[in-house]
C-alpha cells in the first residue's frame, strides 16, 4: 500500500471541508470519513485478487494519540502519524473513545426500533443505508444464545460486526445491542459485559405453563396452598375488579384470572425483578420482556397482573412482547385473522400505554398482512418489531442465483435432516407434509424455494447445521457459501433492503396494504442479471 499517496489523501480530504465528491482515491469509503480538527479517519476498501472486498482503517492523528491504535503500516508526518490498521476489537474500543456513536444507546428516546438480528455479520452496512431519514432505530446487533450456538459466534463477534458498520456508514443516529432471548443470570452477565444496551429477558423457563391447563377446581387448590397473606394480597388486589385502562378499555379479573395468572407468572415476576435490580439499574440498561415463546397466548389479565405487579415496585420495562392470539412462526406471514388479530392488539396497546411502556412483536420477519394495524394503533408509544432470519433467507436468495445447482444440494440436505432442530423451533413445515420434495428441485426451479412457507421455514431453521456440517474436518458448505456471498455482497444487500423496506413501509404507513408493499419494492426486473 503506498503510504505516501495515502497521505496526500488525507490532506486533501482536510482541504476539501466536508465535500468529498471529487476525491482521487475511489478506494476511500466516502460515509465512513470523519475529520476531527486535523485529524482523519475512513475505511478504505479494496478488491482482493479473489473478488472479495477487503476493508481496511486509515487514522492520521497526533502521533502521541495514535499509538491507540494497533498498525499494520504508518507514516508518520511531522507530529501526526498516519497509519493503516485492521478492523479488530482493540481498534474498534480506540475509535469508540473517539466516536461514541459507535457504541450502542438505549431505545428509551426513540419512539420506533427495529430489530435486526445479522446472523451472518454483513448485513448491517446494508441496513444502516436503509435506515437512513427513517426515524426508526435499527437494533443491529441482536442474537440468541441458541443462534449463537448454531452459528460458532459469540455476543462480541455480533457486537463489533455491527459496531464496525455504524462507523464505516457514518450513522450517528444511534443503534441497539440486544442481549436477545436470554434465560439464565448467567446469560444476563454475558450480555451486559459485552455491551448490550438491551437486554431481552426470555421468561420461558420460569413461567409455569401447566397452570393453564388446570381444571378450576386444581386450579383452586394450588391457589389456596400458597401462604395465606399471598392470598389475600392477589384476591384483595384483583379479584372481581375492573381496571380503567383508558381509551374506553378494561380488563377484568374472574377467580380463574387471578388464579392463572399468579400461578402462571408469579414466578417469573420475582425472576424479573431480580434481573432488574441486579443489572438494568447498575448498568442502565433497556429491559425487554418477553413471553412470547410460551406455548399459550398470553391474555389480558395476564398481561395486567405482570405490568401491575411491576409497577408496585417500581418497575417500567423498556417493552414488552406478550404471546398474541394466532401464530407467529419463523420466516412467514402472521397466521389468523387479521380481525383478530387487531381486537386482540388494541387492548394489549391500551395496556402497554396505561403503564407506560412499548409492545414488541417478536418472530416479526415477513409479517406483512398486520403490520399495518401495529403501525397505526401503537401511535402513542411507538412499537419496537424483531427480525432476524430474512437476513440468511435473503443470503440463500443470492446463493439460488448465483449457483442454482448448489442450492438444489442445500435443500436437500435441509429437508433431509429437518430432525437436528426440532428441539429448537416450532412450525407447520415439520408436520403438515406439504414442504416441496427434493426430487422435485431442479436449478431451473430453485429460486421458487424462497417463496414457498414451507421450504421457506426448512431453510430458515436448518442455518446452524448447514453453516456447521463437517466432513474430514473440512467443512462442506460453509467456504463455497461464504465464497459466493461476500463476492456478490451487493447483489446481497439489494436482496436484505428490498425485503426489509417492505416491513417499514408498511409499519410507517408509506403503503397500506401487503400487495402494495410487493409492488412497491419488488424489483420489476431480475436483480441479480443487473448487478
Amino acid at each position: 500500500m503506498d503510504l505516501n499517496e495515502l497521505l496526500c489523501n488525507v490532506k486533501e480530504i482536510l482541504a476539501a471541508d466536508g465535500n468529498y465528491d471529487s476525491l482521487t482515491n475511489e478506494h476511500i469509503y466516502k460515509p465512513s470519513i470523519q475529520v476531527d480538527r486535523r485529524n482523519v479517519y475512513f475505511i478504505l476498501h479494496q478488491m482482493g485478487t479473489d473478488g472479495i472486498m477487503q476493508k481496511k482503517l486509515v487514522v492520521y492523528e497526533n502521533r502521541l494519540t495514535a499509538t491507540n491504535f494497533e498498525a499494520v503500516e504508518s507514516l508518520t508526518d511531522v507530529d501526526s502519524t498516519l497509519l493503516v490498521a485492521e478492523l479488530n476489537e482493540h481498534n474498534n474500543n480506540a475509535l469508540a473513545k473517539r466516536f461514541h456513536w459507535i457504541r450502542p444507546t438505549s431505545r428509551r428516546n426513540y419512539k420506533y426500533s427495529f430489530g435486526l438480528g445479522d446472523r451472518l455479520g454483513n448485513a448491517s452496512n446494508a441496513h444502516i443505508r436503509l435506515f437512513k431519514g427513517r426515524g426508526v432505530m435499527p437494533v443491529l446487533a441482536q442474537q440468541s444464545i441458541r443462534e449463537l450456538v448454531l452459528m460458532n459466534r459469540t455476543n462480541t463477534d455480533v457486537f463489533q460486526d455491527a459496531s464496525w458498520s455504524v462507523f464505516e456508514e457514518g450513522f450517528t443516529y444511534g443503534w441497539g445491542a440486544d442481549g436477545d432471548h436470554v434465560k439464565t443470570p448467567y446469560e444476563v452477565d454475558y450480555a451486559v459485559k459485552i455491551g448490550c444496551s438491551i437486554i431481552t429477558l426470555d421468561l420461558t423457563e420460569v413461567v409455569n405453563n401447566d397452570a393453564v391447563n388446570l381444571s378450576d377446581e386444581e386450579l383452586d387448590k394450588q391457589f389456596n396452598a400458597l401462604d395465606p397473606e399471598q392470598i389475600k394480597y392477589f384476591n384483595d388486589t384483583y379479584l372481581n375488579k375492573t381496571f380503567d385502562i383508558g381509551n374506553g378499555y378494561s380488563v377484568k379479573f374472574t377467580k380463574h384470572d387471578v388464579e392463572e395468572s399468579v400461578l402462571t407468572y408469579y414466578d417469573a415476576l420475582l425472576f424479573s425483578i431480580n434481573v432488574y435490580q441486579k443489572y438494568i439499574v447498575p448498568y442502565n440498561l433497556d429491559l425487554e420482556i418477553s413471553m412470547d415463546e410460551t406455548p399459550y397466548r398470553t391474555t389480558n389479565p395476564n398481561h395486567y397482573f405482570f405490568a401491575n405487579e411491576l409497577k408496585r415496585r417500581g418497575i417500567t420495562p423498556t417493552s414488552v412482547a406478550p404471546r398474541f392470539v394466532g401464530e407467529f412462526q419463523k420466516a412467514i406471514d402472521y397466521i389468523g385473522d387479521p380481525k383478530e388479530f387487531e381486537k386482540d392488539y388494541i387492548v394489549h396497546e391500551a395496556i402497554a400505554e396505561h403503564f407506560g411502556y412499548r409492545l414488541s412483536i417478536h418472530s416479526g420477519s415477513d409479517k406483512l398482512s398486520v403490520y399495518e394495524i401495529i403501525g397505526r394503533i401503537s401511535k402513542k408509544n411507538g412499537w419496537h418489531v424483531k427480525t432476524a432470519g430474512t437476513n440468511w433467507l435473503e443470503a440463500l436468495r443470492v446463493i439460488a442465483h448465483k449457483d442454482p445447482e448448489f442450492m438444489v444440494e442445500l435443500y436437500k440436505f435441509a429437508y433431509e435432516n429437518l430432525d437436528d432442530v426440532k428441539d429448537y423451533y416450532v412450525f407447520d413445515a415439520q408436520t403438515d407434509g406439504n414442504a416441496p420434495k427434493p426430487e422435485t428441485i431442479t436449478p431451473a426451479n430453485v429460486n421458487t424455494l424462497l417463496d414457498d412457507n414451507d421450504s421457506r421455514q426448512i431453510l430458515h431453521t436448518m442455518f446452524g447445521p448447514i453453516m456447521n456440517l463437517k466432513h474430514n474436518y473440512h467443512y462442506v458448505y460453509r467456504d463455497k457459501f461464504w465464497n459466493i456471498l461476500l463476492k456478490n455482497q451487493a447483489l446481497y444487500d439489494k436482496y436484505l433492503n428490498i425485503h426489509i423496506a417492505e416491513h417499514l413501509d408498511l409499519l410507517q404507513g408509506v403503503v397500506k396494504t401487503k400487495q402494495e408493499a410487493l409492488d412497491k419494492n419488488e424489483p420489476k426486473t431480475d436483480i441479480s442479471k443487473e448487478i
